[in-house]
């Protein structure tokens, strides 16, 4: 890593330019072709269901690329030290790209499950490079802006791929939504061998192999399949039960993975004495929470407030901005206000949801939508500057996987929040989420319980920044 200079720019214009430039660029491309595949195939959804056929797995897609970019993350570590960076970049987008040419031509619903989890599979390995590729190129000082760039692409994301989506749905040709990508990714593949740096697989000899973990991701993926499962599964028991699994099959995988010399985690992943520890738990939490959030929030505004798809988009997108707004208001921030922002981003997230779970069955919806801006806000603040503090506490020779865990563990985080918000919901009485009444007492509970997460990452910041606080005086930047 460059080492981190007094008097070292880190203006947005400077950041944009030259070598840093062309690596930011390659960052943003490799999160916007994860991203938008993520957000996208809700909106197509019924228009590939009415093509063909599958409506009884009509979540699937989704699920099976989440499982994929879960492990994709994951395996950034050893693929990068088998075949460098460049080439590992490459093959990562490669790998999309051939799950996306699937997707575009499958003739029904079992080949699109298939090539999605192809597709999300490389998916995670963009992202998790993307990650990886920032904590390796830029000192601290510049790594918090990049940081706050892939946040962008997220916020640009969540409003261009259902616009996406509902054009290539509205004419018709859903396949179009994936063809789409061919020449996104034709750039990103020139971009990467044309101007990104090589390495030589540095990181193979502190890992001790290069052989990717074949046993290991195949708990860990039927794990998260399981979690997956647990969401539309009727009946609370067979969730519970499901849920039950899922953390048996995660944890073996990962208790196998600190054994091992090949590692998908990094040293101390989930220990509460170790820097790392705590900022993934946090991760995780931070994920669960902000699930929750936003599966229930639409069919509360629009059973109980009976407010209007465009309205319920709109409050959504006020989420989004807080997110973003917050990030690059501390983007520059460092010292004591890098302290200050990782520990009040929680407390933030807890005001926000206690705004939204108190307004849930009331009529006052600016409250509510103010409440849904400062959780937005909450997360922004904090999220950069968690995730610039986790790469800088990687230990040496395991800077990649360090980079790489974070959306795998976020990740996992959603899938454990959406199954547990699930069976929250069912034993609170949704039914079949018509009845205003009873939506309203279930997202109460749901928002009630996800209280417990909120806080517990709240804890665990405040224990992370005593352990390991930021150096360097305080400042801030724009």
């Amino acid at each position: 890593m460059p080492p981190e200079s007094q008097t070292e720019s880190t203006s947005w214009g400077d950041l944009l330019r030259g070598t840093d430039g062309v690596i930011c660029w390659i960052v943003i491309l490799a999160t916007a072709l994860h991203a938008t595949q993520i957000l996208v195939i809700a909106i197509i959804m019924p228009t590939v269901v009415a093509d063909i056929g599958g409506a009884a797995y009509y979540t699937w897609p989704t699920m099976l690329y989440t499982i994929g970019a879960i492990v994709g993350a994951a395996c950034v570590g050893p693929l990068w030290a088998s075949l460098g960076r460049r080439n590992g970049f490459a093959a990562s987008a490669a790998v999309f790209l051939i799950g996306s040419v699937g997707c575009a031509l499958a003739p029904d619903i079992t080949v699109l499950n298939a090539a999605r989890m192809v597709q999300g599979f490389a998916g995670g390995l963009l992202n998790g490079g993307g990650l990886a590729l920032i904590s390796a190129r830029f000192s601290p000082a510049r790594r918090k802006r990049a940081l706050a760039l892939t946040q962008a692409v997220w916020m640009f994301a969540q409003l261009s791929g259902p616009v996406i989506g509902g054009a290539f749905a509205e004419i018709g040709w859903w396949r179009g939504t994936f063809w789409v990508m061919f020449p996104l990714v034709a750039v990103f593949i020139a971009l990467v061998y044309l101007k990104l740096p090589d390495d030589p697989g540095d990181e193979a000899a502190a890992a001790g192999s290069t052989r990717l973990p074949y046993f290991r991701l195949s708990m860990l993926a039927a794990g998260v399949f399981a979690v997956g499962l647990a969401g539309p599964m009727e009946g609370t028991a067979a969730r519970v039960g499901l849920m039950v699994i899922a953390v048996a099959l995660i944890g073996w995988a990962l208790w196998l993975d600190r054994r091992a010399e090949n590692r998908l985690y990094p040293t101390g992943a989930f220990s509460l004495f170790s820097p790392i520890g705590p900022a993934l738990w946090i991760l995780f939490l931070s994920g669960m929470v902000q699930i929750a959030v936003l599966l229930f929030l639409p069919l509360l505004l629009q059973v109980v407030h009976g407010i209007t798809p465009l309205l319920i988009s709109f409050v959504s997108i006020v989420i989004s901005f807080g997110w973003t707004a917050g990030t690059f208001a501390v983007a520059g921030w460092s010292g004591r206000r890098e302290d200050l922002a990782l520990v009040a981003g929680p407390v933030l997230m807890i005001a926000g949801l206690v705004g939204i779970t108190v307004t849930a069955q009331s009529s006052s919806l600016v409250v509510l939508t103010i409440s849904a801006l400062v959780l937005g806000v909450g997360v922004g603040i904090h999220f950069v500057h968690l995730q610039a503090r986790t790469m800088g506490n990687a230990r040496p020779g395991e800077e990649r996987i360090t980079a790489a865990a974070m959306p795998s563990i976020r990740a996992l985080g959603t899938a454990f929040g959406a199954a547990a918000a699930g069976v929250l919901s069912t034993m609170a009485g949704l039914g079949d989420a018509t009845d205003p009444i009873a939506v309203g007492n279930a997202v109460v509970v749901v928002y009630g319980a996800t209280m417990v997460p909120a806080i517990c990452a709240a804890a665990l910041m405040i224990w992370l920044v005593r352990m390991s606080p930021a150096k360097g005086p305080a400042r801030g930047g724009t």
